[in-house]
């Protein structure tokens, strides 16, 4: 009896643990662009600018999809002082996530709804060393040289997505890179590789539980 009870419990688990993970859904796309340096030149001359993948979501109630892309960024700043005696660059990349009803259901809540910074790098440099080596120092207050930088990353960040209704869903992941220079400054920006995953998951209220 013993040794029926605990098969009996066994396939009880088991069965539990089965329905525990087909209760979830998730998916994945990926690019294998990658980033290489040669010569000053970011990217390998491949533009990838569109990542997509489709979820199927069930009929629960409080059912959301988190989206995760993922990305390898490269930036380049390239800055060369001139007679004026001041240089500035920026480079950088935004991602943004669209979820698309692809059986006729209502436009879902994709929070955020805005592109996401992944990447940007300003750098400045100035200097008034040109106009002193005419003069002196101290005639004009002192001789300067500074270097500004500012960066900002993610590398991945979560959208979620909520307000689903059975069906399927398109999910479609672009970015934009965006750089400023005045020659002979360069600025480049480059993206790769990139994975994109997309998990359904119930939203849990810590007040009132999960709802069903």
């Amino acid at each position: 009896m013993k040794t029926i009870a605990a098969v009996i419990a066994i396939v009880l688990v088991t069965a539990m643990l089965g329905l525990a993970q087909s209760s979830g859904n998730f998916n994945y796309n990926a690019i294998q662009t990658y980033c290489t340096d040669t010569g000053g030149l970011l990217g390998n001359g491949t533009a990838q600018t569109m990542l997509t993948t489709t979820m199927k979501v069930s009929s629960g109630n409080g059912v959301a999809l988190v989206i995760r892309p993922s990305a390898v960024v490269g930036l380049l700043t390239d800055l060369s002082l001139g007679k004026l005696g001041n240089a500035s660059s920026q480079a950088g990349v935004n991602f943004q996530v669209k979820v698309t009803p692809l059986s006729g259901q209502n436009q879902p809540t994709v929070t955020p709804s805005q592109p996401v910074t992944y990447d940007d790098r300003y750098i400045s440099i100035s200097t008034n060393l040109f106009n002193a080596i005419a003069t002196q120092c101290d005639l004009i207050g002192g001789c300067y040289f500074n270097f500004n930088e500012t960066t900002l990353s993610a590398h991945s960040f979560d959208w979620v997505v909520t307000n689903l209704s059975s069906g399927n869903y398109g999910i479609t992941v672009t970015w934009t890179p965006y750089s400023t220079a005045q020659a002979p400054n360069t600025a480049q920006t480059c993206v790769g590789p990139v994975v994109l995953t997309a998990t359904q998951a119930k939203i849990f209220d810590q007040n009132n539980g999960i709802s069903f």
